[in-house]
C-alpha cells in the first residue's frame, strides 16, 4: 500500500475556510490544501463512482452522468462556482434587451464540435428549439429550466438572439448549466431518446471526447489535441492536462477508499463521513463542494391523505426537527446546517434561520392544540388514527438512510411515527411514479445555482414539488415574481418572500445542505467543479 503524508482539509477549527477553498474557481490551478505547481500533460486518472451509468439524455441529472458529461458539452457561459458571475465561454458577449425579452449572443470563432462542425448560430438555434420545446417526433421532452421561451433566431452566423414571453432573470445561468444549456452537434440532435441516450453518440465541442464504454460500468475519455476555447478565467487554455479518465462503477464504499489508498483509484466520489477520517489519516485528502440551488429537505406531498395536509402537524415536524444534531452525529462538517432553502452561496438565497430552529416543546404544544394526543407507545392518535407518515429512503443520497433513520428518533420524542422504507434504485422509481396515497414526504432537492430553482419547483404549472391538489397561488405569484427581477436587491427580497411563504405554511423541511464530498490521491492537482458540484477535468493534472 502506498501511503503518502499531508495535510487534512477538514479540521474542525478551520471548517468555514476550508469550505469557501473548497469552492475550486475556474482559474484555480490548485486544489485546496494543496501546494501549488506547474502542471504536468499526460496521463490517465482514474474516477471511482457509486452509481451506475443510465440514460444520457442532457435533461439528466444523475449524478454520475453528469460528472462525465460535464467534460464533454459546453455551453454559451461559464458561471464561476466561487463568484457565481457569469462569464463567456462558447458566446464571447451578449446583451439583454431593455424590456428583458430577448438576449443577443455573440460567438466564439473558430470553435468546432469533435467531428469537425463548426459550433454556429444554426446549432445554437437547434439546441435551444429543442431544450426548450423537445420533439415529439422523437421522444425529447421539453427542459423545464426554460421557462416562458418564445424562439431562438439567428441573426448571422456567429450571432444568435433568444427570446421570451415574460423577462427571464436567470436565464444567463441556464445558459451556463451543465443540463439546460449544453450544445451538442447536429447528427446528435436528430436522434430519437435512445440514441440521444448513448454516450457513444455525444458530439460535443469539450476538452474530451468518448472513447470507450464499457456497459453501465466504466467509461473511458480521451483528451481532444486541437481544443483551444476554456471559458474565461480558466486555469489555462489549450488541450487539457490529463490525457484520458477512465471513470468507473464502484458500489462499494470501503472498496472505494481502498483504491485511494493503494493508488489503484486518483478520485472517489460520494465519500461517506464515517469515511472521511480514513481517507485522511491514511493519505489522503477530502475536498467539499457545496451543490449550489435547493437544499436537501423533506418536501410535503399536499395530494396524500396523511395528516401532513394539517398545517400545524407541519409546523411541529420543523420544530422537531434537529439539525445540529443531524450534522454532528451521523454527518459531518463536510455538510454545513441549513439556513435557507437553498444552499450557502447560492446567489440571491434569503434567510430562514427564524423558522429552523430545534423546539421540541413547540412541536409538543402544535401538536396538542391540533388534537393530536399521546398514547400509551408515545404515539399521538386523534379520532382512532395513529400520527403516523410514511417515507421512502431515496437511494440517490448516500447519507440518507442515517439521515432519517435519525430524524425518526428525533420525530419520536414528539409522537411522530415516521416509518421508513428501504428500497432500490428501481424500485424507489416505481414508488414515485405510482404515488400511492401514503406518500407523504420526499426527500431531494434540485441542483442550479440560481434561485429561479424555485419556480421550476415550486410552481404549480412546472415540477410542482408540492403535488397540491389546490396550488397555492401565492406561492405561484411569488416564485413567478423573483423571475421578473432583474435588480440584485430588490430580486433577494423577492426570494426572502418565498422563503417565508414554503416555511410559514410548513411546506419543506431542511435536513443539510446537499454536497459531494470527493476524496483525492495526493497526486491529484487542480481539482475542481462546476457551480453545482459536477466534476470538471479541464485543469486537472497528475503527479507520480
Amino acid at each position: 500500500m502506498r501511503t503518502i503524508r499531508f495535510r487534512r482539509l477538514l479540521a474542525s477549527g478551520t471548517v468555514a475556510l476550508a469550505l469557501a477553498s473548497a469552492l475550486a474557481a475556474c482559474g484555480d490551478t490548485s486544489s485546496p490544501g494543496e501546494a501549488a505547481g506547474d502542471p504536468v500533460f499526460g496521463g490517465t486518472l482514474t474516477f471511482y463512482d457509486p452509481i451506475q451509468y443510465t440514460a444520457w439524455v442532457p435533461t439528466n441529472s444523475i449524478w454520475s452522468n453528469s460528472q462525465v458529461a460535464n467534460n464533454l458539452a459546453e455551453r454559451l457561459t461559464w458561471q464561476d462556482p466561487k463568484s457565481g458571475e457569469i462569464k463567456p465561454w462558447l458566446a464571447k458577449s451578449w446583451e439583454i434587451s431593455p424590456d428583458k425579452l430577448d438576449y443577443t449572443f455573440r460567438l466564439r470563432e473558430g470553435v468546432t464540435f469533435s467531428n469537425g462542425d463548426p459550433v454556429d448560430a444554426a446549432v445554437v438555434k437547434a439546441n435551444y428549439d429543442q431544450h426548450a420545446l423537445g420533439d415529439k417526433a422523437l421522444g425529447i421532452p421539453p427542459d423545464r429550466f426554460f421557462s416562458d421561451y418564445r424562439e431562438t433566431t439567428v441573426i448571422d452566423p456567429l450571432t444568435v438572439r433568444v427570446s421570451f414571453t415574460k423577462p427571464n432573470a436567470g436565464f444567463l445561468q441556464v445558459a451556463s448549466f451543465y443540463r439546460a444549456g449544453s450544445i451538442l452537434a447536429k447528427p446528435y440532435l436528430q436522434k430519437d431518446l435512445n440514441g440521444q441516450g448513448q454516450v457513444t453518440n455525444w458530439i460535443g465541442s469539450g476538452p474530451f471526447v468518448v472513447e470507450s464504454v464499457n456497459g453501465n460500468t466504466g467509461i473511458t475519455l480521451k483528451r481532444r489535441e486541437d481544443y483551444n476555447w476554456a471559458p474565461e478565467g480558466a486555469g489555462h487554455q489549450g488541450k487539457a492536462y490529463l490525457e484520458r479518465v477512465v471513470f468507473k462503477t464502484v458500489p462499494e464504499a470501503g472498496t472505494r477508499v481502498g483504491a485511494l489508498q493503494s493508488g489503484e483509484a486518483h478520485i472517489a466520489r460520494n465519500i461517506s463521513p464515517y469515511d472521511e477520517e480514513t481517507v485522511t489519516a491514511n493519505g489522503g485528502r477530502i475536498e467539499a463542494f457545496p451543490v449550489q440551488g435547493q437544499t436537501n429537505k423533506l418536501s410535503v406531498q399536499l395530494d396524500s391523505t396523511a395528516p401532513i395536509l394539517e398545517k400545524d402537524v407541519r409546523l411541529a415536524l420543523q420544530a422537531a426537527t434537529d439539525r445540529k444534531e443531524i450534522n454532528s452525529t451521523v454527518l459531518s462538517p463536510s455538510y454545513p446546517i441549513p439556513t435557507s432553502i437553498l444552499v450557502k452561496d447560492t446567489p440571491n438565497r434569503g434567510d430562514a434561520t427564524k423558522y429552523l430552529g430545534y423546539d421540541l416543546a413547540k412541536a409538543n404544544t402544535l401538536l396538542e392544540s391540533a388534537g393530536w394526543k399521546k398514547g400509551s407507545d408515545g404515539i399521538r392518535v386523534k379520532d382512532g388514527k395513529r400520527l403516523q407518515l410514511e417515507i421512502w429512503v431515496a437511494p440517490v443520497y448516500q447519507v440518507a438512510q442515517p439521515v432519517l433513520e435519525l430524524l425518526q428518533s428525533q420525530w419520536k420524542k414528539a409522537g411522530v411515527e415516521l416509518s421508513l422504507h428501504t428500497v432500490s434504485q428501481t424500485e424507489y422509481e416505481s414508488v414515485r411514479n405510482a404515488r400511492p396515497d401514503n406518500w407523504a414526504l420526499v426527500q431531494g432537492q434540485t441542483s442550479r445555482a440560481e434561485a429561479d430553482v424555485l419556480r421550476t419547483s415550486f410552481d404549480s404549472t412546472a415540477q410542482n414539488e408540492f403535488f397540491a391538489s389546490n396550488p397555492d397561488r401565492t406561492l405561484d405569484d411569488l416564485v413567478r415574481a423573483q423571475a421578473f427581477e432583474f435588480d440584485p436587491v430588490k430580486r433577494t427580497q423577492a426570494v426572502q418572500a418565498i422563503e417565508d411563504r414554503v416555511f410559514g405554511e410548513g411546506y419543506a423541511i431542511p435536513l443539510y445542505d446537499e454536497t459531494q464530498v470527493f476524496g483525492l490521491a495526493p497526486t491529484v492537482h487542480g481539482f475542481g467543479t462546476e457551480s453545482t458540484a459536477r466534476t470538471w477535468l479541464y485543469d486537472t493534472w497528475i503527479t507520480g
